[in-house]
């Protein structure tokens, strides 16, 4: 073969392959980018960052195709999303109104109705898109969101992206910090102040966490009725009942610093910023033995900074009107009572949910009764012989004690607590038996309790040593009485009576004398 045959034949070859090639260069590429905001660990339906897509050279993409986006978790409501719903664009003098949007589960679709021809800087942005981030995880640190194009026209119009997964939100988690004041009111149920304050710390772990309704509006435009933005519960646990609690005023700061000073709930501090009970919350609760439960929103907020609120609650006895506390006094508790405060965010439901969480909390106030200890330094109920006890409650007995001396009038009842031997007397023979308690019927204030180790049939029965009675009140007073059988025919006995040694009381640093009679 020639040299100019050789050549000839190479030029054919060249143009059958350039015939038979396909036009790869009328597609799109795009550069995929995303605009990641932070979100709550804990929300149902949290607004991810918007994926946007922008071409990178001129290239049509014809009807009939679509472009996917795939999140890592599943879009909250998803059947709001027609139409052009969380949609823009950016395509020269075509409008968004040549694609069609749809969702299900994790899934967006725009699908491309019209061919479309893109030119370099020309984009389509989704926006908008709410997700149940608490499914995700604890461990879960972002959100993805992973893109694919459909071209109707494959070969000739493919549609590719530069990078095919994109960040769209990063998970802060838990999203506020709850705690409780440093000084826990102690409270006793004699005589119940009428000023006892404990207050509750709510702080942002992130400028956007607590949020208003016009905060979340502007999140997600007209897609979703907004109704309410994130709120706060305050849920006060384990109040006695009988004892109210009062949300009263809160401070704020914003970035760690104190702004305004204290501030009655729903006014302004700080140009706009305020805190509000939300409708259908009492300031002035009182319990039944369930929890309280104040809800709390914000108004004037910024969503470019970190807030604090710190609420100042009230807890007493309310006052005749129901709007204040006074000095006063509840039965009493058989035991110390810790109140504490959760807090948690809020609704559970809606547009702007939560699932259950706990953002922090503590002790707010610590109940005790008022108590007298009583010492009896020796009883019995062996060898014929049995003690008989009187038990007075004096809480009312101003007269007695002088005015003004005695706690207010309680009623409640007293434990006695018996370190026995197994004899009269103490030998080596003789060991220490069980501890022993009986506690008393309640004993109204102005009232006495009587009663016999034998003739009540008590735990005590048949026992001897020595009694600590804590009776849960003030103002106790006892008297035991050792008698070795009044219905004897012999004739009057010696018998002897001990009065109650009253201990020192830890609770209401109260003591009394005691003394001993012996009577014919």
């Amino acid at each position: 073969m020639s040299k100019k045959t050789a050549v000839t034949s190479f030029l054919m070859i060249c143009a059958v392959a350039l015939v038979a090639a396909p036009a790869f260069g009328q597609g799109v590429a795009f550069q995929a980018s995303s605009l990641p905001v932070q979100v709550r660990g804990e929300g149902l339906t949290e607004t991810i960052g918007a994926v946007v897509l922008q071409a990178t050279g001129s290239g049509t993409v014809p009807s009939g195709s679509s472009i996917t986006i795939v999140y890592s978790g599943a879009i909250a409501s998803p059947s709001a999303f027609t139409a052009q719903a969380g949609l823009s664009c950016s395509i020269g003098a075509t409008p968004c109104t040549n694609f069609t949007v749809s969702a299900t589960g994790s899934q967006y679709t725009v699908q491309v109705n019209t061919s479309t021809s893109f030119v370099a800087g020309n984009y389509i942005e989704v926006s908008q898109i709410r997700m149940n981030i608490n499914a995700l995880g604890s461990a879960t640190s972002t959100v993805t969101a992973t893109l694919s194009g459909t071209s109707a026209t494959p070969v000739t119009n493919p549609i590719t992206f530069t990078q095919s997964q994109v960040v769209v939100a990063s998970i802060v988690n838990p999203s506020v910090k709850g705690s409780v004041g440093s000084t826990v009111p102690a409270l006793q149920t004699c005589n119940i102040a009428a000023a006892n304050t404990f207050t509750v710390t709510f702080t942002e772990n992130y400028p956007a966490a607590l949020t208003s309704t016009v905060d979340e509006g502007n999140f997600t435009g007209a897609i979703y009725t907004i109704t309410n933005g994130s709120q706060v519960n305050v849920v006060v646990s384990s109040v006695p009942s009988g004892l109210s609690v009062q949300a009263q005023t809160y401070t704020a700061k914003v970035n760690g610093t104190t702004v305004g000073g204290t501030t009655a709930l729903g006014a302004a501090v700080s140009g706009a910023l305020t805190l509000n009970l939300a409708g259908g919350t009492a300031a002035f609760q009182t319990s039944s033995g369930g929890a309280l439960t104040y809800t709390f929103f914000v108004t004037g907020d910024s969503t470019a900074a970190i807030e604090s609120f710190t609420v100042t609650f009230g807890i007493g006895i309310a006052n005749s009107a129901g709007t204040g506390f006074k000095a006063s006094s509840l039965p009493s508790l058989g035991t110390v009572v810790s109140a504490t405060a959760a807090v948690s965010l809020a609704p559970s439901s809606g547009v702007v949910s939560f699932a259950t969480n706990n953002e922090g909390g503590g002790t707010v106030a610590n109940i005790s009764d008022c108590v007298t200890n009583m010492l009896f330094p020796f009883v019995t109920n062996q060898n014929g012989y049995d003690t008989s006890f009187s038990i007075a409650n004096t809480t009312s007995d101003d007269l007695a004690f002088g005015a003004g001396a005695g706690a207010t009038a309680q009623s409640g009842s007293c434990t006695m607590t018996l370190w026995p031997t197994t004899d009269t007397t103490l030998t080596s023979s003789s060991p220490l038996g069980s501890t022993v308690q009986y506690t008393t019927p309640t004993i109204p204030a102005g009232s006495v309790y009587a009663f016999s180790i034998g003739g009540n049939g008590t735990p005590l029965a048949g026992q001897t040593g020595y009694i600590i009675t804590v009776c849960r009140f003030l103002n106790a007073h006892g008297f035991a009485f050792l008698t070795n059988g009044f219905a004897q025919a012999a004739g009057p006995q010696l018998s002897h009576g001990y009065l109650g040694l009253v201990l020192p009381n830890p609770v209401a640093g109260r003591t009394a004398a005691g003394g001993e009679s012996a009577v014919q």
